[in-house]
């Protein structure tokens, strides 16, 4: 069984995904600013090579943000065209769009985790 939806509700659902990605791109920039702040003030070793390892965390979520982001958009425009210049476009019914759906919560997960981490190391570093 397929599970459709209309296009309003994708369309609604791919523009709450969009504003997930952005709010991780802003915050992901206060952790960056965070990070610059404790690595100038902290020299030890065992701190230097924590701050290495939440660079790299930092720079794939980055990628993963301008990807997922990337593909919202690609999405949502795919559905306007496919709609474009169509009378009853608003009552179009499209299969939902559960792999992006699926990507979005996986998404949502690493990021919360990447945070809990990062919030412990600030934590045990100032």
């Amino acid at each position: 069984m397929s599970n459709k939806k209309h296009i309003t509700e994708l369309h609604s659902e791919i523009n709450e995904w969009k504003s997930k990605v952005n709010f991780v791109k802003d915050e992901l920039k206060t952790f960056q600013d965070q990070l610059a702040n404790v690595s100038s003030q902290n020299t030890a070793q065992e701190v230097k090579m924590k701050v290495g390892h939440f660079e790299s965390v930092f720079i794939r979520q980055d990628e993963v943000n301008d990807e997922l982001s990337h593909e919202l958009q690609i999405t949502d425009n795919d559905l306007g065209e496919k709609v474009k210049g169509n009378p009853a476009g608003d009552r179009v019914i499209f299969e939902d769009l559960v792999e992006l759906r699926d990507k979005i919560e996986v998404f949502e997960k690493i990021w919360t985790e990447n945070k809990t981490e990062f919030r412990r190391f600030l934590s045990e570093s100032l």
